[in-house]
């Protein structure tokens, strides 16, 4: 079975001005949404609404424990570290393999 590659990804309301500005350049996710491969423009849209907000182009997907999330990935998430481990814990309760996915933002 192929994986087929994400041309999608959505981040609450709240991160899209982050992601928008190009202040947040990583999102960490699940093994559910770590097909994205590097080099791939990707729709950026928000989960509540689903309201396209800009594009990004993939950099690169790799493998990230919870355990090892520090203040550089705080600082590319532009979130306080604390923050961001309170809401990967939030959306995935149980999970200890993550995955880093970098990006940059495509201006319009």
């Amino acid at each position: 079975m192929s994986v087929i590659t994400p041309t999608k990804i959505t981040f609450f309301e709240f991160l899209t001005p982050l992601v928008a500005s190009g202040k947040k350049t990583i999102t960490i996710r699940d093994i559910s949404e770590s097909h994205y491969q590097p080099g791939t423009q990707v729709e950026v849209y928000t989960l509540e609404s689903h309201i396209k907000v800009c594009d990004i182009v993939i950099l690169a997907v790799e493998p990230l424990a919870f355990d090892d999330i520090n203040e550089f990935h705080a600082a590319q998430e532009s979130l306080p570290l604390d923050e961001l481990k309170h809401l990967i814990r939030h959306v995935y309760p149980d999970q200890q393999r993550l995955f880093m996915i970098s990006f940059s933002l495509i201006e319009s």
